[in-house]
């Protein structure tokens, strides 16, 4: 029908989300994970869990007693990543991202990334003032 909505919804939308993600992994880091899994946390939070992925570099260094190193490397990356996941996550759910957290875990190779939405209603914890430093 014409003006229908084409957006992926439900398990569709997270398999999209799930698979956006991944993709932008292996086009910038030239690897992504082996697993991904994408879960609705509430209405305005969306969680990407994803599993492997190591590059040949990342488990040189872990394997060599720095995977501080790795993780701080990996850390950078989520940072310069963020504006075009936040991008990928406003295109497929038509939201706003107003917040983005990354971490990351070793044995098992794990990284979470977590995308908080504009608010679809009035309490909700997203709508926590802006903490950012005063000017001057």
């Amino acid at each position: 029908m014409a003006g229908e909505d084409t957006q992926p919804r439900g398990g569709e939308l997270l398999s999209a989300l799930s698979n956006a993600i991944v993709g932008l992994h292996k086009e910038y880091a030239g690897k992504g994970p082996t697993n991904v899994k994408t879960y609705w946390a509430g209405k305005d939070m969306l969680v990407v869990l994803m599993g492997g992925g190591y590059t040949s570099a990342e488990e040189t260094l872990y394997q060599g007693g720095e995977g501080k190193t790795v993780r701080d490397a990996r850390g950078a990356f989520e940072d310069v990543m963020e504006q075009r996941m936040n991008e990928i996550i406003h295109g497929l759910t038509g939201r706003e991202v107003v917040a983005f957290m990354s971490a990351s875990h070793q044995s098992p190779d794990l990284t979470l990334e977590a995308f908080v939405l504009a608010p679809t209603e009035p309490d909700s914890p997203a709508t926590a003032p802006d903490q950012s430093a005063p000017e001057g």
